[in-house]
């Protein structure tokens, strides 16, 4: 079994603290990729999971892990702190996955990530802000490390757009 998961940020925009407090809700999707399982799609609408392969977490806890460390490093708020916090925080980060998949048409393949992002005040839970980010990446190769380094890749600059997003809030 190989198991898999997902660059923390490597390359993030450094910003002015925009936030003092910002709290990163788990993560939720809307389809059933947020398992441990690693989805594919082929060209014909067919979709299946790798047998042999898994991400070493559920998807969602590993989004969850990118993210604070994506928001911390790029110094978007003072303190960037999760869901479970008892911490009082000014503003919520909430996204859904709409999509986090492979596509493979052929000899060929894609990573395609569809993430939406809502910021709300928190005490008033007003909304603030929201976009849907999405990136499509070629995979080098059609198996599942093909596709985990093409999703790092499309996170990447998701993670880049998404802060420069939240720092012109």
């Amino acid at each position: 079994m190989h198991l898999y998961t997902l660059d923390a940020a490597s390359s993030v925009p450094r910003v002015s603290p925009r936030f003092e407090t910002l709290r990163v809700d788990y993560p939720q999707g809307i389809e059933n990729g947020m398992s441990d399982r690693i989805y594919f799609r082929r060209g014909d609408l067919s979709q299946s999971y790798y047998a042999q392969s898994q991400w070493a977490q559920t998807l969602n806890r590993i989004l969850l892990a990118n993210l604070l460390e994506r928001l911390r490093r790029s110094g978007i708020a003072r303190h960037v702190i999760d869901y479970a916090s008892q911490a009082d925080a000014d503003y919520e980060l909430e996204s859904t996955v709409y999509r986090f998949e492979q596509i493979v048409e052929g000899e060929h393949s894609y990573a395609e990530i569809s993430i939406g992002f809502r910021l709300l005040r928190s005490d008033t839970k007003k909304l603030i802000a929201q976009k849907i980010f999405t990136a499509r990446v070629p995979c080098p190769t059609t198996d599942a490390r093909g596709f985990v380094e093409a999703a790092n890749n499309a996170l990447e600059k998701l993670g880049a757009e998404m802060v420069r997003w939240l720092a012109r809030q």
